[in-house]
């Protein structure tokens, strides 16, 4: 029962809007699948070096106010620099029909967006803290299986949308993750400036 509580707690969390659905809906729209699934892949990939410093024990490594200032930093100035390349890149001219077109860098870029929020490994201590004790491997495969499944989902979700994607509804979707990343950004600049500011007042 406690497990079933943490794969809900994991997919449900994993579907709320923020920075790794959106990069992973937004590519997988203008796209297809394979680019979607590669996008997904190097969110994946941030999700394992996260469990992997709990599991190792070394989460407490990213938990100092400096380390912390200094991520948060990083994390937002990459995610409005997401921003503003939507902003100033031309208004969309997709082919939606198109199956896929070649972009190597998208699971880099993918993991890069998933790391840049080191308070994820925040998130992800809350929700395993109460499964330490009793089956931290099983509790870890059970919170990664439940975000994939969310991920996958949204990717499957997206592919059947494709078809009734126009470029004037893309370009709104557009809009709408400049927005939402912005708000993560500053969430994070906010962050940075309390962990500087306690390093200070200490």
């Amino acid at each position: 029962m406690e497990l079933f509580a943490l794969f809900l707690v994991g997919f449900t969390t994993a579907i709320t809007p923020g920075p790794d659905i959106l990069f992973v809906l937004r590519n997988t729209l203008a796209l297809g699948a394979k680019e979607g699934i590669l996008s997904f892949l190097g969110i994946f990939s941030g999700w394992i070096i996260y469990l992997g410093l709990i599991y190792f024990g070394f989460a407490h490594f990213l938990r100092g106010a400096l380390i912390e200032g200094i991520l948060s930093l990083v994390g937002g100035i990459y995610l409005s620099y997401i921003a503003y390349a939507l902003y100033k890149k031309p208004k969309n001219k997709i082919d939606f029909n198109q199956k896929t077109q070649k972009s190597k860098t998208l699971y880099f870029k993918g993991l890069l967006v998933n790391l840049s929020n080191p308070k994820a490994i925040l998130f992800f201590m809350l929700i395993i803290t109460p499964f330490i004790q009793k089956d931290l491997e099983l509790s870890l495969i059970v919170l990664l299986v439940s975000l994939s499944l969310a991920f996958l989902s949204i990717i499957f979700l997206a592919i059947n949308l494709r078809k009734f994607i126009t470029n004037t509804l893309f370009n709104k979707i557009d809009k709408a993750c400049i927005v939402i990343f912005l708000i993560f950004a500053l969430l994070l600049f906010s962050e940075s400036y309390r962990s500087f500011s306690s390093l200070i007042v200490a």
